[in-house]
């Protein structure tokens, strides 16, 4: 009887303190407020290319815009394992200094968006950006990387 008693009791505290609903609008983006971003921008990565003087490394960003399809919690939840396979992909691919120049950079980014694909799944993210070191990040993207690494 006792614990009836209580169990109703502890029940009829909780409802009493839930936080109420919120109103919803039709503007209103419903993902979780951690989760708002076009992108998630991955850690740095020193990636080594051949030169006539021998090997050297360019610092590569790359950024994974959200796929429509996608939410942004599976996309975050994948952009480590995605951080990991992008490196060692590029690593095993022999790049060149013409790879990194703007005529080719477009090309290298949709290589690593098929090789994201094929790995993954293809509706995580729609494309892939490269960024330079010190390109500015929108603060809802900035939060969304944050909790993704």
């Amino acid at each position: 009887m006792f614990s009836k008693a209580f169990s109703i009791g502890f029940l009829c505290a909780l409802l009493a303190f839930a936080p109420p609903a919120a109103a919803q609008s039709d503007e209103e983006d419903f993902r979780p407020r951690l989760f708002v971003g076009r992108y998630i921008q991955l850690n740095p990565m020193m990636i080594p290319f051949q030169t006539p003087r021998g090997i050297r490394y360019e610092v590569i960003t790359v950024r994974l815009v959200i796929g429509e399809n996608s939410t942004a919690r599976q996309a975050c939840w994948i952009a480590p394992k995605v951080h990991e396979d992008v490196m060692f992909y590029l690593w095993g691919r022999r790049l060149t200094m013409a790879d990194f120049q703007e005529s080719r950079r477009a090309d290298l980014a949709y290589d690593i968006l098929q090789h994201i694909e094929s790995t993954t799944d293809t509706r995580y993210y729609e494309s892939v950006e490269l960024a330079g070191g010190y390109d500015e990040i929108d603060p809802e993207s900035q939060n969304l990387s944050d909790l993704c690494r």
